[in-house]
C-alpha cells in the first residue's frame, strides 16, 4: 500500500513539474523591463552609480529540464536574476545580476566557471529555449554569452594549467620560446609552436590566447545548432562583489550584421536570460533559464 501511494505521489509530482514546465515555456512573457534614456556617457561599468537610478526588474529562472543533460528541480541553485537597461540613443547596456556565494572563474576536471547569457529573438516564432526544439520548427535567436573564465583572462591574463595547478610539471615544447615553465601566449608567439594547441589548430573559435572581450556573440535555430558569430559588436564586464555577480553587456542599437538583433527607438521587444553556476556543475545544457521578458525602449 505504501509503495502504491509513493508511486501515485511521484506521478503527481512529475505531472505538476511537466505542467509547470509547459506553462513556463509557452511564450507568455514574465517581466516588463524599462530601458532608461541616459544623458551623457552610457554606464558600462557594473558598479557605476547610474545603475541605482534605473528600475530593476526580477526575472524568474528555472532549471533546464527539457532535454538532456538537464538539471532537476532539486539541483536548482538560483530562482531569479535582476535585469536593468540604459540607452544613450546610440548604444544600449544591459545589466544582469544574481546571487552567488563565491565566484568560479577557472576550469579543471570537474570544475566549471560561472556564466550568464542574454538572448534576443531574430524571428517571431522563436522560443526562449535556443529558439525552439528542432531546426525545422525553430525561430532564429541571437545569444550573447559571458563567462567568468574569460573575465579572468581579461583581468589577470590568460589562465593556463599553472594558474590552476601552480606546482604542475612543465614539459619542454618544441618551438616555444624561453625556458620552462612556458607561459601562454608569451612563449608561443611562433605560429609553428601552436601545433601543441589542438583546439586552436582545429579552428575552435573558443581557443583564444589574447581575448579582447569576456563575451561572445552566437546564433541558434533549435537545440544543438549554436554557432559563434565571426564578428562581435558587444563589449562586456563582470564583477563579483558581496556574494553577487553583476555583468554588463553593451553594444550599438543597430549594426549591419544580419545575425545581430536590432534595437529600435520607442519599440517593444523581448529578452531572455540563462545562468550557469560553476560550483554546482552547471555547464552546457545544465543551466538555469528564463522565458521571454518584455522590454520597452524610450
Amino acid at each position: 500500500m505504501e509503495k502504491k501511494v509513493m508511486k501515485m505521489n511521484q506521478g503527481k509530482s512529475c505531472q505538476a513539474s511537466l505542467a509547470f514546465l509547459l506553462t513556463f515555456s509557452s511564450g507568455a512573457a514574465i517581466a516588463d523591463i524599462t530601458v532608461t534614456k541616459v544623458e551623457g556617457a552610457l554606464p558600462t561599468d557594473p558598479m557605476a552609480a547610474e545603475w541605482q537610478q534605473t528600475p530593476a526588474e526580477k526575472v524568474m529562472v528555472m532549471p533546464q529540464m527539457m532535454t538532456k543533460p538537464s538539471l532537476g528541480f532539486a539541483e536548482a541553485s538560483i530562482s531569479e536574476v535582476t535585469a536593468q537597461a540604459f540607452t544613450d540613443g546610440q548604444s544600449i547596456a544591459w545589466r544582469v545580476s544574481w546571487q552567488d556565494a563565491e565566484p568560479d572563474m577557472n576550469v579543471d576536471v570537474g570544475r566549471f566557471p560561472d556564466a550568464v547569457a542574454i538572448e534576443f529573438p531574430l524571428a517571431e516564432n522563436a522560443l526562449s529555449m535556443m529558439g525552439g526544439v528542432t531546426r525545422e520548427t525553430s525561430g532564429k535567436v541571437q545569444i550573447i554569452y559571458w563567462k567568468g573564465l574569460w573575465q579572468k583572462d581579461i583581468d589577470e591574463g590568460f589562465q593556463g594549467v599553472r594558474d590552476v595547478h601552480p606546482n604542475a610539471f612543465s614539459s619542454k615544447y618544441w618551438f616555444a620560446e624561453g625556458d620552462t615553465p612556458h607561459t601562454v601566449p608569451e612563449s608561443f608567439k611562433n605560429p609553428i609552436s601552436h601545433q601543441w594547441f589542438i583546439a586552436k589548430q582545429a579552428g575552435n573559435p573558443g581557443a583564444v590566447f589574447t581575448r579582447s572581450q569576456p563575451a561572445q556573440e552566437l546564433v541558434a535555430k533549435g537545440w544543438g545548432t549554436i554557432t559563434p558569430q565571426p564578428e562581435s559588436a558587444t563589449t562586456a564586464k563582470g564583477v563579483w562583489k558581496d556574494g553577487k555577480w553583476t555583468v554588463v553587456f553593451s553594444r550599438p542599437l543597430s549594426t549591419d550584421d544580419p545575425n545581430d538583433y536590432q534595437f529600435k527607438a520607442g519599440a517593444k521587444g523581448q529578452i531572455a536570460f540563462a545562468v550557469w553556476q560553476g560550483k554546482d556543475g552547471n555547464r552546457g545544457a545544465r543551466k538555469h533559464w528564463s522565458n521571454w521578458a518584455n522590454y520597452q525602449m524610450p
